[in-house]
This record gives C-alpha cells, structure tokens and sequence, in this order.
C-alpha cells in the first residue's frame, strides 16, 4: 500500500472512531439557589430512563411527574374559583438530543445531548448544559457516556 492510500485510511478511520460530538459546555443564565436536589423531567423522550438513573447517581431525586396534586381555590365575591396542577417541583429539566453518529460495533448512538434546566415557578431558563457522547458502550470509542456527562455538569453547577 502506498504511503498516500495508508494516510488516507487511517485518516478515515480515525474519523469513523471519533466523530464530530459537541465538547461540554455549560451557561448558566441566572443564579439560583436551591433547596434541595428534586427536579422532573418536563419532556419525554427515548432516553429518560438513561437520563434519571444518570441523575439519581449524582444525587438528584428525579420525579417522574410535573404534578401530583391539584388544587381549587375557593372564589369569594371578587374572585372566580380556581383550579391548577400545583408542582411537585421547584426545577424542570428539558431534555434535547441531535444523533452524531452511530457505532459500528453495537447500536449506541453517537449523540448532542442538551439539557434546559427551568425554574418551574417563574417559568425561566437558570441553566444550559450541552455534552456530546455515546448513548452506551461503542466498541471502538471509549468516550464517556452523554447521560454521565450531563449529570455530572449539572451536580457540579448546582448551586
């Protein structure tokens, strides 16, 4: 084999190994100071599962509802009564991810996982958190686990 074609296979090869996944990036758009470490996943997606047990290892008490509870407030002559879902918790988490790449050996995904961390009360973005990774083990990659990543900035930055 010339010593062009070997560059070049081992140029591709690398590629294949590597891929293009977003490097950990962390924004936090306001401060905030929580109680206690009781969040809820706001959307529902094919990685929740991944995603809760990720958090749980970092701490956080992963509710599977946004509500558990509703409530009616009783109107007096000024008022018209009420009735809402009151939140089982202060935080939400949004959870988005983009497919990267797919693994050669099994079936992990190679994927950009971001996280949108809301304050339920006010309805505000606190915190973004983007991490790029595998959604299992890859035979030929041994980078850390996206769901891992995730948790692991968001225990860090949790104020």
């Amino acid at each position: 084999m010339t010593a062009l074609k070997t560059y070049f296979v081992l140029a591709l090869i690398t590629l294949l190994v590597t891929g293009c996944a977003t490097p950990l990036n962390v924004e936090q758009l306001q401060e905030f100071r929580p109680e206690n470490r009781v969040v809820v996943l706001v959307n529902s997606t094919r990685y929740d599962t991944k995603l809760r047990v990720a958090l749980a290892k970092k701490g956080f008490k992963v509710l599977k509802f946004a509500s558990n509870q509703s409530v009616i407030t009783e109107g007096n002559a000024d008022e018209i009564a009420r009735s809402y879902n009151e939140a089982a918790a202060r935080y939400g988490i949004t959870f988005y991810h983009f497919q990267v790449d797919r693994c050669l050996g099994n079936s992990s995904k190679l994927i950009d996982g971001v996280i949108e961390l809301s304050d339920l009360k006010t309805n505000e973005v606190i915190m973004v958190i983007e991490n790029g990774g595998w959604t299992g083990p890859c035979t030929f990659d041994t980078r850390d686990d996206v769901f891992d990543g995730l948790a692991k900035a968001l225990s860090e930055n949790w104020s």
